[in-house]
């Protein structure tokens, strides 16, 4: 049977639905949700304020990504996933970095660097979506085909469009 997912709020994005959750004052989730969010879902609305300021964060991200403030957020995750998650953020918009890469600089395997990926709570702020394969784009949110990777392709393309414009 599948749980309902409780969020603070959904967010409609160019890429589809977010869902957001804060703990105190910052943010801990972004959930993409896909073009249709799912049935079984709850918002609370409890942190309006925190809710209205992201939601002007990330209109920010989608008009210009080389224009947007980070969020404060509270990340849960093991020290290897922080470290991971630390070098993402140093990725700037319009680059890609190879999970190779980023494994050789952690003396740490590809595979280990994806994991960490897979469970990066805030996407788009902790930028996921700029690590690529070898080879190709590589996975997103766990996956390899499918929605998420149109949601990478969008992200990446659209911040290289925005880079071309420098």
């Amino acid at each position: 049977m599948d749980e309902v997912q409780e969020y603070d709020e959904i967010i409609s994005s160019p890429v589809g639905f977010l869902g957001v959750k804060f703990v105190g004052q910052d943010l801990s989730t972004l959930v993409f949700l896909g073009k249709k969010p799912p049935e079984k879902i709850a918002v609370t609305k409890k942190n309006k304020d925190l809710t209205k300021n992201l939601r002007a964060t990330l209109d920010g991200y989608f008009s210009n990504p080389y224009d947007v403030s980070q969020p404060e957020t509270v990340l849960a995750g093991t020290e290897f996933q922080k470290k991971v998650w630390q070098i993402l953020s140093s990725i700037n918009p319009g680059k890609t970095r190879t999970y190779g890469d980023i494994a050789k600089q952690l003396g740490s395997s590809p595979r280990a660097v994806g994991n960490a990926c897979r469970r990066n709570p805030v996407p788009i702020f902790i930028p996921c979506h700029r690590v690529v394969s070898t080879s190709g784009r590589g996975g997103f949110m766990g996956h390899t085909s499918g929605e998420p990777l149109v949601i990478k392709e969008w992200l990446l393309a659209h911040e290289q469009k925005a880079t071309a414009g420098e």
